[in-house]
């Protein structure tokens, strides 16, 4: 790969294309040359915002993948999109980077991992949650064997997206991303993937899944509430998320609420509470408490708590783009495979469809 300036082309300009750009605009010697979007003045937008020539912007991405001299380009458009946008650059030989969930069913998944593989070039899933920097932080601690084995993991995540407003306007996740309103598969499909993700980065591969979920708000087709139990061998995990929890807005955070215990201590990560994000550690080895004006009162416990970011949470969310994006380019440039190399994010999206499959049979499924 040459190892001067890489142009890049992004198909699809909605809310989330705004990271992805900034990300690529701070990866070094990197240019986002094009746009596609199918309604073309959201394009036009974009491109005046990050200085991009409108006469590069169209509603038609097979005449851009045909008129622009690109050497990667990032899909960022509606799941369903996938398949025909890849197959679509995979044939002019132009390696992908595709945004999350990588493809609305496996089949059409190892369909554009075929047509990749067939052409030479290289397809990465822009799974950016595993690249925030706490949780690549809890990585390190538990390789490290810092709480010894893990026996137990949980994640809950509670927001008001979906549900009716009192004052009758419709809910932002509606505006925003306005094709979620009529997904079959919601919350899991468009977001809880992340956490899936997170957790085979943490824990290894999933040996099993059991799921429920449900559809509380009549505004959307699909589920907006969604509890799974995870087997990683020794290893038993909980997500629980949801979008239909009427509940006060708390503290600035971007921190999911996670819990992680082992044979010798727990890791734990706490949204703002007025005192932050933070990373917490109990372990058994004597009371020292490093966070300032608390003293131990004959406790065996040690509690170590420091920051999970810099405090900047807008900052801290950009962040894992940044990250993702240049790993990306990092191994385009090297001839590597990324650590979200399509093949491997195939057992993401396995078990977020055996979740599904399970919800619907109410029933362990085995994978």
């Amino acid at each position: 790969m040459d190892t001067g300036v890489l142009r890049g082309a992004m198909l699809g300009t909605g809310t989330i294309s705004y990271h992805h750009l900034v990300a690529w605009q701070r990866t070094p010697r990197v240019k986002i040359v094009a746009l596609y979007n199918r309604t073309v003045e959201k394009a036009y937008r974009r491109a005046d915002q990050f200085g991009i020539d409108r006469a590069h912007v169209y509603d038609d991405y097979e005449k851009l993948l045909d008129n622009e001299s690109l050497d990667f380009v990032d899909i960022a458009t509606a799941p369903a999109l996938h398949r025909v946008q890849v197959e679509a650059a995979a044939a002019r030989g132009i390696p992908i980077i595709c945004q999350k969930p990588l493809a609305s069913s496996l089949e059409d998944a190892q369909a554009m991992i075929d047509v990749c593989d067939r052409a030479g070039v290289r397809l990465s899933v822009n799974e950016n949650w595993r690249w925030r920097s706490w949780y690549r932080e809890v990585k390190r601690l538990l390789d490290a064997g810092r709480i010894g084995k893990v026996r137990y993991a949980r994640i809950t995540a509670h927001y008001n997206a979906t549900l009716p407003r009192p004052d009758g306007e419709t809910p932002v996740l509606f505006i925003t991303q306005a094709y979620t309103q009529a997904m079959p598969k919601l919350i899991l499909f468009e977001w809880g993937i992340h956490l899936i993700d997170t957790m085979r980065m943490l824990f290894g591969e999933v040996d099993w899944v059991h799921g429920y979920m449900k559809r509380v708000s009549p505004l959307c087709a699909g589920e907006d509430r969604a509890f799974l139990t995870l087997g990683y061998g020794e290893v038993m995990a909980n997500i629980d998320i949801s979008w239909a929890s009427i509940k006060q807005p708390g503290l600035p955070s971007v921190l999911d609420n996670m819990v992680i215990e082992g044979d010798e201590g727990t890791i734990a990560l706490v949204p703002n509470q007025g005192q932050g994000d933070l990373i917490s550690i109990t372990d058994w080895q004597g009371s020292t408490l490093l966070r300032p004006g608390e003293k131990p009162i004959g406790s065996p416990y040690r509690v170590m708590v420091y920051p999970a970011h810099d405090g900047d949470h807008a900052a801290a969310y950009q962040a894992s783009y940044d990250a993702a994006q240049g790993h990306f380019i990092d191994c385009l440039r090297a001839g590597a495979a990324p650590e979200t190399v399509a093949a491997d994010n195939m057992k993401t999206l396995a078990v977020m469809f055996a979740a599904y499959e399970s919800a619907e049979r109410n029933a362990v499924v085995w994978l």
